[in-house]
């Protein structure tokens, strides 16, 4: 019996969080007035903050989490950032520019297509270092973690598995996640402890197909009634049209059309996210460190009803709950997330890999980090 079987016979304990939402939101009012008052400067040191309160509100095996990292690390990688991803943004424009200018606008796509293939690739980069970065900064009992590669091999497979879902029209994308959560997580530990992962594309490409095809039907279905049960409507919004004889009835035309629309995507929605529960379950439950496995059992209903009072909030509160997201996301993501099985910490040993000397700014600048 192998070490994950036998973690998995054994309870779960789950993973604690103590963390308290008027804390957190007069952190994140200081961090937002700051942030103004710099000039946006501040923005590093405020997401040190975030993750410092919530790693250190958080229980793993019994004891809190910490987190070493430093706002002055992140503020250079995004200076590292400007110089490799700003830079030459600001000259393909400045090509374009000048090609347009010449009469060879046509021109033009042949430079963009290799720039946005490594934007791709930057992309794939800054997801690995991202994750690479919070391990080296992130300490249980006094040990940290790590990763044993860069980051540059990482992002090769990523740009092809990404280009297969091009390909496939998206068909790959359980066999790419998982394979991808596999490559990161192979790569990383925790002091002297490896972490494994052997997530299976297979389990959850029924509920992939389920949520693809159901939306494709469902989308189908909408889009049909429209045209079909409101022509008169699609008439009068062509260019040209005259004005309609009953503005009432058209006003009521629109409002049915958005709700059939609408409900629409809700039904499509849940079908998506019951997927990704379920990948999440896949993903967190191969994965081990040593001998200590993972359970994450949030429903597709748990994942779809969080999302939905994330919008509600968004809506009510005209965006300012933005602020305390990480929170809130933070906060849903540990109640259903435990361990299973034990890790014997007295074996630990200090890791020997080193840790990046600044922070994660690629993934800060396509906003891939999650917090």
């Amino acid at each position: 019996m192998d070490a994950m079987t036998t973690a998995v016979a054994e309870p779960a304990e789950p993973v604690g969080f103590s963390g308290r939402l008027g804390s957190y939101f007069g952190m994140a009012i200081g961090n937002f007035l700051l942030t103004i008052v710099t000039l946006g400067i501040y923005r590093f040191w405020a997401k040190t903050k975030v993750r410092r309160h919530l790693w250190e509100r958080t229980t793993f095996q019994g004891e809190p989490l910490e987190y070493r990292g430093r706002g002055i690390e992140k503020f250079i990688g995004a200076l590292i950032v400007f110089a490799v991803l700003i830079v030459p943004l600001f000259l393909f424009g400045l090509v374009s520019a000048a090609l347009t200018a010449s009469g060879n606008k046509e021109w033009a796509p042949l430079f963009a297509l290799p720039l946005d293939i490594g934007l791709l690739w930057l992309f794939g980069v800054g997801m690995y270092r991202s994750q690479r970065y919070m391990f080296s900064r992130t300490a249980w009992r006094g040990i940290r973690g790590g990763m044993v590669n860069g980051g540059w091999l990482y992002d090769w497979t990523f740009l092809k598995y990404t280009l297969l879902q091009v390909v496939t029209l998206g068909f790959s994308g359980p066999y790419s996640a998982t394979r991808l959560w596999n490559l990161r997580m192979n790569d990383a530990m925790f002091g002297s402890a490896e972490v494994h992962a052997d997530a299976q594309w297979r389990p959850v490409y029924k509920d992939f197909l389920i949520a693809w095809l159901g939306a494709l039907v469902i989308y189908g279905t909408a889009f049909f009634l429209v045209f079909t049960q409101f022509s008169d409507l699609i008439a009068v919004m062509k260019p040209g049209a005259p004005p309609p004889a009953d503005p009432k009835a058209l006003a009521a035309a629109v409002i049915k059309v958005y709700g059939v629309l609408i409900g629409a995507a809700f039904v499509a929605s849940f079908l998506m996210i019951r997927y990704h529960a379920m990948l999440l379950r896949e993903l967190f439950g191969k994965t081990r460190l040593d001998t200590l496995g993972f359970r994450f059992d949030a429903t597709g209903l748990d994942l779809f009803k969080f999302q939905l009072a994330n919008i509600g909030l968004l809506i009510v509160t005209f965006g300012l709950v933005t602020m305390v997201m990480p929170f809130r996301i933070w906060r849903f993501y540990t109640a259903h997330l435990a361990t299973v099985g034990h890790l014997d910490a007295d074996s630990l040993q200090q890791t020997t890999l080193a840790g990046p000397s600044q922070g994660d700014g690629i993934a800060d600048a396509f906003d891939a980090a999650a917090f």
